[in-house]
């Protein structure tokens, strides 16, 4: 039995961090990003299992608000709050511009003139119909040959699900990424500092900081290559010809704000979402025998039902991290109306509001034919995701490469248990036939 080489988890090499941690030799300690003792190991229960929490919230107490932070639980009121940008503000614009070491990304910004101008530039080089005619069969086309090559045993995380989305940016965003594994866990870095670290933990944003000076060259010979002269048509490639129509709407270091926000928001997020599925297919074989019965009779439409409903019941996060930009109240009229006072930090839990039984039908079962009007796996309102057809066209195809196989089954042993960077998947191993 053959397999595929993996981005595994090696030991880091090379000289002392100031923090007391073992860099490896350009500088990126991926140990930062791990975290241990009783707090680390309960968090990361209770984010792995909170629906039982979130419906006694929903029942008894939807708006908790104490010591500085506040949940919104009900689908209603969490469908109000995503779309009140001003009030409901994403905190990651200044740390954003840190990584990016210029202008912010639309993800960390509030509605603006300065927001729909940079919306409108980046909806220009990514017209929808590219995901099917491009994205889809680049994702089943290296997903199947990686699963190949595997010749029955593949690492269905560390050598697929995080490797499309980096073989995409080489194809389709225009990027030259040599070392792979670095490539992942440098913007896992950059993710866990932007996304997922309201309480700023030092470690953290070195981690993050020595990451984005790794991923910044990548983007900016990327530029330089397209700038050169002839070249494949990229994202990069499209943009840069956008410079020489206009100047002044896209100078280098807001295109290269825009690749880092849109890569930073792409791979980690893509494989955070895809190897949680595979986690709940490989422990759930009715999902996976639903799976599977897709992606063979070639229904890509059921798949992703399969797939992203899987998601519902273990989204990327339980909901995103915001701040209070200013006084504003929840649920006005109600019982349960609340005061959210300038600067409480919020959990605006997404993933509660999907299973609240006032909105969502049945929200306890798999549904794979279930609408997806409800849906809040990709964001809400300003914030839904910009990339979220990319994404959903990347995954569907990945998984089906691997789901046309035989008896998927999780590898025994340690290999067949998920190993995480952080908060993010990073290995796995699955059987095949």
């Amino acid at each position: 039995m053959g397999n595929v080489a993996a981005l595994s988890r090696g030991e880091p090499q090379g000289a002392s961090s100031a923090t007391g941690h073992s860099r490896t030799d350009n500088g990126f300690d991926p140990t930062l990003l791990q975290s241990d003792g009783f707090v680390s190991r309960f968090t990361s229960y209770l984010f792995r299992h909170p629906l039982a929490v979130f419906k006694f919230l929903r029942r008894w107490w939807p708006i908790p608000n104490l010591f500085g932070w506040a949940a919104i639980t009900r689908f209603d009121d969490v469908a109000e709050a995503m779309q009140n940008d001003k009030a409901v503000a994403t905190p990651f614009g200044p740390k954003m511009k840190d990584l990016a070491a210029g202008p912010n990304f639309v993800l960390g910004m509030a509605d603006s003139d300065e927001y729909q101008a940079m919306h409108h530039e980046i909806m220009r080089v990514y017209p929808p119909e590219d995901n099917d005619a491009i994205i889809a069969p680049f994702s089943y086309q290296e997903a199947h040959r990686l699963v190949n090559e595997g010749e029955g045993k593949i690492d269905g995380i560390g050598g697929l699900l995080i490797l499309i989305p980096i073989l995409i940016c080489e194809k389709y965003y225009g990027l030259r990424v040599e070392d792979k594994a670095g490539f992942a866990r440098w913007t896992i870095a950059m993710s866990s500092y932007m996304f997922g670290d309201p309480a700023n933990d030092p470690k953290i944003k070195e981690a993050a900081f020595a990451a984005a000076a790794l991923v910044r060259p990548i983007v900016d010979e990327a530029i330089d290559r397209a700038q050169a002269g002839p070249t494949e048509d990229t994202i990069i490639a499209r943009f840069v010809q956008r410079q020489k129509e206009a100047p002044e709407a896209m100078p280098d270091n807001v295109l290269r704000a825009i690749m880092l926000g849109m890569i930073t928001g792409f791979v980690p997020t893509n494989t955070m979402a895809s190897g949680h599925v595979l986690e709940l297919l490989l422990s759930n074989p009715d999902w996976m025998r639903q799976a599977r019965a897709a992606a063979i009779a070639d229904d890509d439409d059921l798949l992703a039902g399969c797939l992203f409903e899987a998601m519902r019941f273990w989204p990327i996060n339980p909901g995103p991290f915001r701040v209070a930009g200013e006084d504003f109240v929840v649920a006005a009229g109600t019982r349960r109306e609340k005061l959210i006072t300038k600067g409480t930090n919020m959990i605006v839990s997404t993933q509660s509001a999907m299973h609240d039984p006032r909105r969502v039908e049945d929200p306890g079962t798999f549904n794979p034919h279930r609408e997806q009007t409800n849906s809040m796996l990709l964001g809400f309102g300003l914030h839904w995701c910009i990339g979220a057809p990319l994404a959903r066209a990347q995954i569907t195809q990945t998984f089906k490469a691997l789901l046309k196989r035989d008896n998927v089954r999780r590898a025994p042993g340690k290999e067949g248990k998920m190993t995480k960077l952080g908060p993010f998947p990073e290995n796995l191993w699955v059987l095949y036939d």
